[in-house]
């Protein structure tokens, strides 16, 4: 069997994810709150998710909400420019235990070669030519830069005899991770999305195991929408404001069905339905 080519493209209408930021409330320390926000966000790039937005719900903090959101975009910065673009910071003490992405501008050349692309940081600006940082390859100059210092760029690499040498470039329609937002209510982010021509989709162990509608949903950018760990969708947002909720692990055989399975569960699902 062939294998299907890989980087992957992006989704051809936007994916977006409203999660608790509850949904790590339910480990104790925060080594295993690290461990978790990691599967989130392997769950998040392998099914190609544009965007994450952390809301507020009823057993959450703002703490909570934060610790959340640093995890999840540390994993998203390119693992060669980490060490001078993420700051010292006690939430990000066990970040080693988070598995990597691996996303196609998370694995840079070792030694660049003329014209491959590879994300990098600006470290000094002088007039439309910039010093950019590479990681192990050192430091090139991008020309013409138009970006600030301590910005992240997508570069091609034009020379490397005399000096590395850089011009602006991007990665097109490749995937290559997703953004984090930090919303408020979950009623007022349904209701704007909404708005916006969104498809919502809850999950609820209560929903719907009929999936032949999300061809037609999938039609429209989509937003799926996952419930905290201790409360339901339903218990804090009208059923009004979805289009569908749906069961994805019907009979179940455990209890409960923790919130980051229930977004593996609803992704997989979404995938075979979403372009």
């Amino acid at each position: 069997m062939i294998s299907p080519p890989w980087p992957s493209p992006r989704r051809r209408q936007r994916l977006l994810v409203l999660l608790p930021a509850s949904v790590l409330s339910v480990e104790q320390d925060l080594r295993d709150k690290t461990y978790k926000a990691g599967i989130i966000s392997r769950a998040l790039a392998i099914f190609r998710v544009d965007e994450v937005r952390i809301y507020l719900d009823e057993d959450s903090t703002k703490d909570d909400q934060e610790l959340l959101a640093e995890l999840l975009s540390y994993q998203v910065v390119p693992p060669h420019l980490k060490k001078k673009v993420v700051g010292i910071s006690n939430n990000l003490k066990y970040a080693g235990v988070m598995p990597p992405l691996n996303l196609p501008n998370h694995m840079p050349p070792k030694q660049p070669r003329v014209g491959d692309i590879i994300d990098v940081l600006i470290t000094s600006k002088k007039g439309a030519e910039c010093s950019a940082y590479l990681g192990d390859a050192g430091e090139g100059t991008l020309r013409p830069c138009a970006v600030d210092k301590g910005s992240i760029v997508t570069a091609r690499v034009t020379g490397v005899s005399k000096e590395l040498t850089l011009e602006p470039s991007s990665w097109g329609n490749i995937y290559t991770g997703y953004t984090i937002k930090r919303s408020g209510r979950l009623i007022d982010e349904l209701q704007k999305l909404k708005s916006e021509g969104f498809s919502i989709i809850g999950t609820s162990k209560y929903g719907t195991t009929s999936y032949s509608i999300l061809k037609d949903l999938s039609k429209r950018p989509v937003t799926l929408v996952v419930g905290g760990p201790k409360s339901g969708l339903l218990q804090y947002s009208p059923e009004r404001l979805y289009d569908i909720i749906v069961n994805a692990a019907p009979l179940q055989g455990t209890e409960t069905v923790r919130s980051e399975e229930a977004l593996l569960a609803s992704l997989t699902i979404l995938n075979a339905f979403l372009p």
